[in-house]
């Protein structure tokens, strides 16, 4: 009693004092010249979702720490928002969602009601004088990271410097391919016409068809210098001293390499399930299958791809890799070496490494090599490559001479394969490398499943983990069990065919799979990682697939 209603607060008035003063700006008109909104907490400033950072973000309403994330993320890719509705392409944000946040939010710079945080356009001219990046001497890298511009408008910015020259007005960018007049507006603040020598000249190993498209790193070519060339290694360092300014809200960062300010920006996915090669008391690993996609020493000496194969691996706790598509036997041999003797900070971090990688390759077989990545020196899990007559005089089994006779006669048109014996434990499989060009023939189905009777009658596992052309080709294998199903989709790009699986031959009726399986969709890309004129491209088009595999005691 006695309370007016003026003096009651609701829960919806902050809500409708932002809509309040938001409708009545676009009138000002119909307000008296004496009526001024006091600079006080009754009246919030809106947010600008451009310059907020994840913390900011996270005091609107209904917004959580990972969809603040994905906000951050989502506007890392487009440069900015140009409007409150392109927040409705943002996962996790609904239509009822967008419009919770709406009276909270804007896209555009406001000012300030107080005094105190006014400043004259000639002190913000002095404050960022120093700050600014040159449009005419810059390297990609450098002017994707002024607030507004993104990996591809930055490199169509150096591309439009290479063929028309140094830009005269920074009105000129209005020429440039992706670039409108808000964008032009937005990002001049931060840019200058000075034509210094660039601060860092660096060459990133682009590709596109093969990796080996020179018009890509040749229309760089003024904002990436080209290194000597050695045999395996790229340099892609940065002046240790050297402060980048991160867009977006992100504080100012030492950078040592080129490198950490891309993986600071490169999603790894956090890793949900402890594994400790153990499955309700029973000891067990995780094998696995990846087809690299041509994979080669000029594509593996990318740090992006590099950092991907590593902390994949790595993450997943794999145990032994059955790899497709390698090209080269030395970049296999690279990938091992990165394992063992990390240089990047990524792979360098992650504590739960043996540091004792160990590789085994085929012989070329198709132009393309079938090989296996194995962790050697895991005292939980130590793995051993061993040959069949090891294998006989461990288990005394018998049979293995005809199954060496079947390995040896393994031949097909439209398949390639190898096997090789591994003691896990102490414990002897058989892992068999396949990758299918095209459906297999009664005649090569013939072939493998000779395989398969041969491993189980000598009272080994087989197993048979690769790439397959069609799915007729996992199925058909008599007394062979895929341990995926027809729908579970294993590759990134749909413009790539083919399936990876897994299958098991039974051993006395029994199988040694636990039924845990599992497709590794995420942390597969990277921004160091061409994709054309932009950057975030996967390491191979296929997701590498595994298997729980259980130890008997």
């Amino acid at each position: 009693m006695g309370q007016s209603p003026s003096s009651v607060r609701s829960k919806g008035s902050r809500k409708s004092l932002r809509t309040f003063s938001r409708k009545n700006k676009l009138n000002k008109s119909n307000l008296s010249h004496t009526f001024n909104l006091p600079p006080s907490e009754e009246y919030p400033e809106l947010m600008n979702v451009n310059t907020a950072t994840e913390e900011q973000l996270m005091t609107l309403p209904g917004v959580s720490r990972q969809l603040a994330q994905e906000i951050v993320r989502h506007r890392q890719m487009i440069g900015r928002f140009k409007r409150v509705d392109d927040l409705a392409l943002v996962s996790g944000i609904g239509a009822d969602k967008l419009e919770l946040l709406r009276p909270e939010i804007c896209t555009r710079k406001q000012l300030s009601r107080t005094s105190s945080c006014t400043q004259s356009l000639d002190s913000m001219r002095l404050n960022t004088e120093s700050k600014l990046c040159s449009v005419n001497a810059s390297s990609v890298f450098q002017l994707q990271c002024v607030p507004g511009l993104n990996q591809e408008l930055a490199a169509n910015i150096v591309d439009y410097r290479n063929k028309k020259g140094p830009f005269k007005s920074l009105d000129d960018l209005i020429k440039v391919r992706g670039m409108d007049i808000l964008r032009v507006s937005t990002v001049k603040q931060h840019l200058s016409l000075e034509m210094r020598k660039s601060e860092s000249a660096q060459h990133l190993n682009g590709y596109a068809n093969g990796w080996k498209d020179r018009s890509i790193t040749e229309s760089l070519s003024n904002g990436f210098a080209s290194t000597p060339k050695t045999p395996h290694r790229k340099s892609l360092s940065m002046p240790s001293k050297l402060l980048v300014t991160l867009p977006n809200g992100f504080a100012a960062a030492p950078v040592n390499d080129i490198l950490d300010l891309l993986s600071a920006y490169s999603h790894r996915p956090v890793v949900e399930e402890v594994f400790g090669y153990e499955r309700d008391g029973v000891r067990c690993c995780r094998l696995s299958s990846w087809n690299l996609h041509q994979l080669s020493v000029d594509k593996v000496t990318n740090p992006g791809v590099m950092e991907v194969i590593c902390r994949t691996i790595l993450e997943n706790k794999l145990s032994i890799i059955a790899i497709q598509d390698v090209l080269e036997e030395a970049a296999l041999k690279l990938v091992c070496e990165e394992l063992n003797s990390p240089t990047l900070r990524r792979v360098r971090e992650w504590r739960s490494n043996s540091y004792r990688w160990e590789y085994c390759i085929s012989d070329q077989m198709d132009n393309q090599y079938l090989g296996f990545l194995y962790d050697a020196g895991n005292k939980a899990m130590p793995v051993e490559d061993v040959d069949l007559e090891q294998v006989a005089l461990v288990t005394k089994a018998g049979g293995v001479g005809r199954l060496q006779a079947e390995l040896t006669a393994l031949r097909g048109e439209r398949y390639c394969a190898v096997a090789r014996a591994f003691l896990i434990c102490n414990r002897p499989v058989i892992l068999l490398n396949v990758r299918c060009h095209s459906t297999l023939s009664d005649v090569e189905h013939g072939q493998l499943h000779r395989v398969a009777k041969a491993a189980t009658s000598s009272g080994l596992q087989l197993v048979v983990l690769g790439e397959f052309s069609v799915w007729e080709n996992v199925d058909a294998l008599p007394s062979c069990h895929p341990l995926l199903d027809e729908e579970v989709s294993t590759t990134i790009d749909k413009n790539y065919k083919g399936l990876t699986s897994i299958i098991y031959a039974d051993v006395e009726g029994k199988s040694r799979f636990n039924g845990k399986v599992g497709t590794i969709r995420s942390g597969l890309s990277h921004l160091a990682i061409p994709r054309g004129w932009s950057w975030g491209g996967p390491a191979s088009p296929f997701c590498p697939v595994w298997a729980e595999y259980n130890i008997p005691d």
